[in-house]
């Protein structure tokens, strides 16, 4: 066994069989190669990592249909892309070895490494890149990447190695555009949810949907630093206390999302540690479906917002680890973008009753609050925060709580009716200022918002250069988003992830997603 300061700790090996499974460019040259993240140092490839997740497991593979969070751990392990994010939230090459742009800012040249093989062996070259670019584009696929770059006119190999994206506005921050476009094997769609081959470090090698999966090093991986593990397991836990348990127990070595209430037990565990991101932009947020009364109008969403105790939430719910957002924003009050202008939903009962009566929301009016049942109990504690303080004015508010297939099939993907319900989820939002704000863009949000003026000011953000110019612009983005209210921001966290020591080369990205491909044992 592994030893872990005295205590026996059985995350690793091959014996546990019942595991069994920033902005990098250059104005008009090419990238730079920078990595921020460790590199694995390894001497050889050692044992087994086991990672935890609660509730649902990884319901399927497709890395550019995202339908639960759980399959971002996936991205960097076998699925990378053109670029990579990280740890202070800028991008660099991965795929992509270098880029450019033309002086108009609407033409960009992207060329690819020569030796980079997807787990078959087959070659990655310049039209798996334009495949999966396409394909993200088609509005059949539900993907999340689509609204990143759906400004791409024309994306065409140049040659085997080379490719050249035509845009209809100019942009200065395509490679941040092109991070979450991850590069699959397109040669059988049919095969995207269930095989999983990728050029990252490792391979799929087991896979049951929804219950476990098992990673192998891929033989054909040949990028900058080597898989470390002789097996990932990702292992579904029945739900966070469970989870929590065997992670204390030391059958899990590193677990993800673990409930706030648990972070005091696992700071003081001398056995283990909290991985802290370096810098956050998810949100913690409650989505409304602004095409469907009541939430139509924006007086009623408004309304909302000042009912809303975010700084009592934050402090309760998530015991101080969250920034509240008082002025319903994106953006955190650490981003470099934030309108420090902006003004307060300050909590005001009789402001909120008052709007919603001009709204035409009468008292006695019954809203729901739609949540999962196997995991963020502070989301519930938020909802009965919000259901005591809506009584005193003369409105209801139902808790429903659903397994996270039914919560998602009420409003994902965008462009579903969801009338009167309040939907409790998370934003993992880009850091890039320009990209976080996007979500309010059309046919991006499940809030189905769509403002002609949001999305010209975020194309006009994206052509100006000038860092002090697109700060203006930010602005009124902002200053728009916080007034129409089409989404709640309640405050910006991660995920917590805790790690038991002993493990190395772990990150937590902006976003809330775990980076085990740089990860080994100590030692080995």
């Amino acid at each position: 066994m592994h030893g872990f300061k005295g205590r026996s700790r059985a995350l690793v090996l091959a014996s546990l069989g019942a595991i069994a499974m920033a902005l990098v460019l250059a104005a008009a040259g090419p990238a730079s190669t920078k990595r921020s993240a460790a590199n694995a140092t390894c001497k050889k490839q050692y044992g087994t990592l086991s990672y935890g997740i609660a509730g649902n497991g990884i319901p399927a593979l497709d890395p550019n249909s995202i339908s639960s969070a759980a399959q971002w751990v996936l991205q960097p392990l076998v699925f990378p892309g053109l670029v990579e994010l990280q740890a202070d939230g800028s991008v660099a090459p991965s795929l992509a070895t270098k880029w450019k742009h033309s002086d108009d800012l609407k033409t960009w040249w992207f060329w690819l490494r020569h030796d980079a093989k997807y787990s078959d062996g087959r070659a990655f070259t310049s039209a798996d890149a334009v495949q999966n670019i396409l394909r993200v584009l088609d509005p059949k696929i539900p993907s999340q990447a689509r609204a990143n770059v759906k400004d791409f006119r024309s994306v065409r190999a140049i040659n085997k190695y080379e490719i050249r994206i035509k845009l209809g506005s100019p942009s200065a921050i395509v490679p941040d555009q092109l991070l979450l476009v991850r590069m699959s094997d397109l040669t059988d769609p049919t095969k995207l949810n269930t095989v999983g081959n990728g050029t990252g470090p490792y391979k799929v090698s087991n896979f049951v949907p929804d219950q476990s999966l098992t990673l192998v090093p891929n033989p054909y991986y040949s990028g900058p630093t080597p898989p470390c593990f002789k097996r990932v397991a990702v292992i579904r836990e029945p739900d966070p206390t469970a989870m929590t348990t065997d992670f204390t127990s030391g059958k899990l070595g590193v677990v993800w999302q673990v409930p706030i209430a648990n972070v005091p037990k696992l700071e003081s565990d001398g056995h283990a540690f909290i991985v802290a991101p370096k810098a956050v932009s998810s949100v913690q947020a409650w989505e409304l479906d602004t095409k469907s009364p009541p939430f139509d109008n924006p007086l009623a969403r408004q309304a909302l917002s000042y009912a809303v105790d975010r700084a009592t939430m934050v402090k309760v719910a998530y015991q101080g680890q969250a920034r509240p957002s008082l002025t319903n924003d994106l953006l955190s009050t650490a981003s470099a973008g934030y309108d420090k202008a902006l003004k307060p939903y300050t909590f005001n009962l009789q402001k909120a009753k008052q709007l919603f009566q001009q709204a035409g929301v009468k008292p006695g009016t019954t809203f729901t609050f739609w949540a999962q049942a196997d995991k963020n109990p502070e989301r519930i504690t938020m909802a009965e925060i919000l259901q005591q303080d809506l009584a005193k004015i003369g409105y209801k508010l139902n808790i429903v709580q659903n397994d996270t297939s039914t919560w998602l099939q009420k409003f994902y993907p965008a462009g579903k009716s969801y009338p009167g319900l309040i939907v409790a989820n998370g934003l993992s939002l880009q850091p890039n200022p320009a990209l976080g704000l996007s979500f309010g863009i059309s046919g991006k949000c499940e809030c189905n918002w769509n403002n002609k003026q949001y999305d010209a000011l975020y194309l006009k953000a994206l052509g100006t250069p000038d860092p002090v110019k697109r700060q203006v612009v930010y602005n009124q983005m902002q200053q728009l988003f916080s007034q129409q209210v089409p989404v709640l921001t309640i405050g910006h966290l991660t995920n917590v992830m805790a790690a038991q020591k002993g493990i190395v080369g772990i990150w937590e990205d902006p976003r809330g997603n775990a980076h085990l491909e740089n990860a080994h044992f100590a030692g080995h």
